[in-house]
């Protein structure tokens, strides 16, 4: 296997962690090179395809900055049945961040999240029928949100919306927010067999205790009210805010707050009118798919 492709290392990109050079692209989708482990981006996606499944696996696969750490801890606390943090971070089970030995080792029920475009999945996933879970969430606030997450990053003093924003807009990138909708759009509906829980961000944020209990029932474990409405509460925002700091860390990773504000409609606070406009016109793109945009609650 030959190394990790490094054309486009000089462009902004925002695509799956954020902008600047240290870049790697692997079919047209952008991957931080502090994801590297002991392996090339190029090869670590290939063992992701190839990565062997277990029937009670449950793959979360979202766009950067559209809830996947509120789902994962979610899902976490309905399997184990008690709405107690996990001691780790997701991170740990991030599919494209850490080595594959490690994905493999972990005991059941595993489970298991990416940023990478539904085709980079595991093969397995159709074949055995594994449960996955998609959050997504309205494109201004996550341009907002991935503005904020790369502005921790050290160099990013002078990055603004506007690159964030012409990225999304212009970019014709695999791993452009237009194109992963679509592919997950597409794959839902070539794939009636394989259980999907298609969920938005703002649904969550809107009736929480309600999206808990339907993913207790996606997952198929019993989850009372009580415990519904405990886990709902464990995993608002400010909670969860609070005990990532307490948990275990990736060492590889760079340490940057996860967390901001968690909010619907901050895109107001920070985006022009026409950069509103813009993405408005990106998101006419995905007429026909089964999504839900909610710009307010």
């Amino acid at each position: 296997m030959g190394p990790a492709k490094r054309e486009g290392e000089g462009e902004v990109g925002v695509v799956a962690g954020g902008p600047g050079p240290n870049f790697v692209f692997v079919d047209g989708v952008g991957f931080p090179k502090f994801f590297e482990t002991n392996r090339p981006m190029e090869e670590q996606i290939c063992r992701i395809k190839a990565l062997e499944l277990r029937e009670d696996d449950v793959i979360i696969c979202a766009y950067p900055k559209c809830g996947t750490h509120w789902l994962w801890e979610t899902t976490s606390m309905l399997l184990a049945g008690k709405a107690d943090y996990d001691a780790r971070t997701k991170e740990f089970a991030m599919m494209e961040a850490v080595e594959i030995e490690k994905i493999q080792d972990q005991p059941s029920p595993r489970i298991l999240n990416t940023h990478v475009p539904v085709h980079m999945l595991p093969a397995q996933v159709k074949d055995k029928k594994v449960k996955v879970i998609h959050v997504y969430r309205n494109v201004k606030d996550v341009t907002v949100s991935l503005y904020f997450h790369a502005k921790q990053n050290p160099g990013m003093e002078n990055f603004t919306t506007e690159m964030v924003v012409q990225d999304l807009v212009g970019s014709t990138s695999k791993g452009s927010y237009a194109q992963f909708l679509k592919d997950m759009d597409t794959f839902i509906k070539s794939n009636p067999d394989v259980p999907v829980f298609n969920v938005s961000f703002e649904e969550t944020k809107e009736d929480p205790v309600s999206v808990v209990n339907r993913l207790s029932e996606f997952l198929g474990v019993h989850a009372s009210p009580e415990l519904c409405a405990d886990i709902a509460r464990a995993t608002d925002f400010s909670n969860m805010k609070q005990a990532d700091s307490n948990k275990q860390q990736l060492q590889h990773l760079p340490k940057v707050q996860m967390y901001r504000k968690g909010e619907v409609g901050d895109w107001k606070n920070h985006l022009t009118v026409s950069q509103s406009e813009r993405l408005d016109a990106l998101v006419k793109q995905l007429e026909g798919c089964n999504f839900r945009f909610r710009y307010t609650l």
